[in-house]
């Protein structure tokens, strides 16, 4: 039972992979929604296969000082079918810390400069801090330097969205805002299939329950409450970030729907095990005013985030783990620790975690730029993506070019 919920898990989470396809192609115009589909598939295929060849191993092999693994490289041969199936949902895992990037990055950054963020998150950034934060799953016994300190992270807030999130404000910053973002009193660019965005959000919304459910590593009767518990801050997410949007501005925004939505299910993933019914709901609430003051910060700094991944991964993220002390149940975090000692463990987290992304990945991408330009040029970007990088068009394209 425990392998085939591991499993089925496992093929939930791939889900999100398809959601975050449609979510983001609908989110964008529809002369770049080719070459979004193209970098999602793109990203999976290159983190699964760094994952397996490397990834798993550091992240997972036998601890060198709590900071990396030197095991389990080219993984599978001699593996039992329990570490086989633990392998192909951490695999997933890998893949969604990825793809966030994606989103935030779109309309103007080159394929390959995507592909080389993706082999920077896969290869330097995500499997040393899942190292320092989940080493000990697999042995069950705490050897990641974080979790030895108490650090709590249950199905990944900080190690799968914040990471992502951080990357993606690197990205962001050295590729700069698209053409015509903050000309004027433009305040977006608005998505050419929202529909399809909809669709997206909930199809990731179903692998949550995958990614929260199956963090358990096995089929326990604690997993109906973290899936209760996930809806919950999905509801009052999605809720609250409409009605302020509303109350605000005046009128019903889908892209709020969705992130306020994905905001929630982000903050509650930190300590869906180990809160209550009313502590999901507040987490939730909370996480769905952070997306969208969040997203208006952003805006304000004219910082061009094409989908709103920063304040929905990052931000949120932020949030849930801290709310693991602040919510949690100390006796079924385990740790040892006071609430006080426990809060000051999950902020040590968020920084150190926060700080080696944001700066691995900015000096490396800033110094790649340099030498290959990670964004694509003027013309290129007027013309769309899909064309310039795919030379694939599309109907609409074709009778504006007719």
């Amino acid at each position: 039972m425990d392998i085939l919920w591991i499993l089925s898990a496992a093929m939930l989470v791939f889900v999100m992979q398809a959601g975050f396809l449609c979510l983001e192609s609908g989110l964008v115009r529809s002369k770049n929604s080719i070459n979004v589909a193209a970098k999602n598939i793109s990203d999976f295929t290159i983190s699964s296969l760094i994952f397996w060849s490397v990834g798993f191993a550091i992240m997972f092999g036998d601890s060198q000082y709590g900071i990396f693994g030197s095991s389990y490289f080219f993984f599978g041969d001699g593996a039992s079918p329990l570490l086989i199936a633990t392998f192909l949902f951490q695999m997933m895992f890998c893949g969604t810390a990825a793809t966030l990037v994606s989103g935030a990055v779109a309309e103007r950054m080159t394929y390959m400069g995507y592909i080389l963020v993706t082999v920077i998150i896969t290869l330097l950034i995500y499997p040393l801090v899942g190292h320092w934060a989940w080493a000990g799953i697999i042995q069950g016994e705490a050897t990641g330097w974080l979790e030895l300190i108490g650090f709590v992270d249950f199905a990944g807030s900080t190690v799968v969205h914040s990471v992502g999130g951080w990357v993606a404000l690197a990205a962001v910053l050295v590729i700069g805002p698209r053409i015509g973002r903050f000309d004027g009193n433009k305040n977006n660019i608005p998505g050419s299939n929202l529909p399809m965005a909809i669709l997206g959000g909930m199809l990731i919304w179903f692998g949550w329950f995958g990614f929260n459910g199956g963090s358990t590593l096995g089929w326990t009767e604690d997993v109906p409450a973290i899936l209760l518990h996930t809806c919950l801050a999905a509801f009052w997410g999605g809720i609250t970030a409409t009605v302020l949007k509303y109350v605000v501005d005046g009128y019903i925004d889908v892209a709020h729907i969705l992130n306020g939505v994905l905001g929630g299910l982000v903050a509650i993933t930190a300590g869906c095990h180990a809160v209550s019914v009313i502590d999901a709901v507040v987490i939730g609430l909370v996480a769905g005013v952070i997306v969208f003051y969040g997203d208006r910060w952003l805006n304000k700094k004219q910082i061009d985030d094409a989908i709103g991944v920063i304040p929905v991964h990052l931000f949120a993220g932020i949030w849930g783990t801290l709310s693991v002390a602040i919510f949690g149940d100390i006796e079924i975090l385990g740790t040892g620790l006071s609430q006080f000692e426990q809060l000051k463990s999950q902020a040590i987290g968020i920084v150190s975690i926060g700080a080696y992304s944001f700066f691995t990945s900015y000096v490396l991408l800033r110094l790649i730029n340099q030498y290959y330009p990670l964004r694509i040029d003027e013309k290129s970007e007027l013309l769309g993506l899909n064309v310039a990088e795919h030379r694939v068009s599309t109907e609409v394209f074709d009778l504006l070019s007719a």
